[in-house]
């Protein structure tokens, strides 16, 4: 099968020699989300690694924080031979040149957005506009390498790619890199790419790259925002962590005797609940004759994890939804000011009421012989406002 080539190799050989010498400009359009962290996770989520941040204006500044590898625990299991940067083993490249050859490396391809501790999206640099960059565009993007020691390295690798019929073609990648000790820019180019069809489908893959020490970050990248976070909700869960939760005895003063003609049967306070990270809670039960009401609520202030629940729950109930079941229903709706969930199960008389309240509170009633509607009732007249005050 012909591949496609592009005129756009030569332009691209031309158009960033003559733009890696100059400074660029920064920055995201039309941004939004205020200040943010940008990090690396060249050993995992639980250890970021940080790159830098954006201003309020979308300014990018890059400050790449130092690491020692040998002082990172597990690093081994993340770590590159300059071997395996420039080839590894598919490298048919017997001219293939390397000054060190004990060079070791960590490459990071996607930089994360973070804010209050939180990973909130991505920064995407890219010759492509729009939000991802992939190797099925022709285009260019930037890839960090973190390198142990002063090395260059040059090779053009190859490697055969067939399926069946469809395309047999040969994938080369060349290698230009003059890595220093620190962290290091590489330019990352689609230049030629292969386009195949198999009946009714069809699609590329790359077939030329090039990789490319560079100390210029060029013109010609467009800097774009893959934001994932609800901004909303993640204010919510940062005002949540900073207020102090109730202490045991302002529970001990709160319980109420009664609600509503329902008696109070018994209580605990900071019992251990599935799934819920701290024990900053209170549990009531009421009962009267064949009614019975058991309310739990959680306090989630405090709490990362407790303030992740309190905005899930949040964002469940915030629009209307309602699923049959074969039972009864589940619901997602409004009563009176406030969100709710309903798990009403009519064959056994048995309703399960869920919600958030007084920016810090999940409330879980389960009830036995009462209609969502009657549960709600009684839970009204719980006045968790005065469990704040105290």
């Amino acid at each position: 099968m012909k591949s496609k080539t592009s005129v756009f190799f030569l332009f691209v050989c031309i158009l960033f020699q003559s733009s890696i010498a100059q400074n660029s400009s920064l920055k995201i359009e039309d941004y939004t989300k205020g200040e943010i962290e940008i990090k690396a996770i060249p050993f995992g989520y639980d250890d970021p690694v940080f790159a830098g941040k954006i201003t309020a204006n979308g300014t990018i500044n890059f400050n790449w924080s130092a690491i020692n590898l040998s002082k990172i625990e597990g690093s081994d299991n993340y770590v590159s031979t300059i071997q395996e940067l420039t080839g590894g083993t598919f490298c048919k490249d017997a001219s293939a040149t390397i000054t060190n050859e004990n060079i070791k490396t960590i490459l990071v391809e996607t930089l994360f957005l973070y804010k209050y501790g939180q990973q909130v999206g991505a920064l995407i640099p890219s010759t492509q506009k729009g939000q991802e960059h992939n190797d099925k565009e022709l285009g260019s993007t930037i890839y960090w390498v973190y390198s142990d020691g002063e090395t260059t390295a040059k090779a053009n690798c190859s490697k055969g790619v067939e399926w069946e019929d469809v395309y047999n073609f040969n994938e080369t990648t060349a290698y230009n890199f003059q890595l220093k000790k620190g962290w290091n820019m590489i330019l990352n180019t689609l230049l030629e790419k292969e386009d195949w069809v198999d009946g009714t489908e069809k699609g590329s893959l790359p077939k030329s790259i090039t990789k490319t020490s560079i100390t210029e970050i060029p013109d010609t990248i467009h800097w774009q925002l893959k934001y994932w976070a609800n901004d909303e909700l993640l204010e919510i869960e940062h005002q949540l962590a900073m207020l102090t939760p109730i202490k045991n005895e302002v529970y001990e003063n709160w319980v109420p005797k009664n609600l509503g003609e329902l008696k109070r049967t018994s209580y605990e306070i900071g019992k251990t609940i599935e799934r819920m990270p701290n024990t900053n809670n209170v549990s009531l039960v009421f009962e009267k004759g064949a009614k019975l009401i058991d309310i739990t609520i959680v306090d989630c202030a405090n709490s990362q994890e407790a303030a992740n629940t309190f905005t899930s729950m949040k964002d469940m109930a915030s629009r209307d939804w309602n699923d049959k079941t074969n039972t009864g229903y589940r619901s997602a709706s409004k009563m009176d000011d406030t969100r709710v969930i309903v798990d009403y199960n009519e064959m056994e008389a048995k309703t399960v009421v869920t919600y958030n309240t007084n920016n810090r509170f999940l409330v879980k009633a389960d009830a036995t012989n009462i209609t969502p509607k009657e549960l709600w009732a009684y839970l009204k007249t719980l006045h968790l406002e005065t469990l704040v005050e105290e």
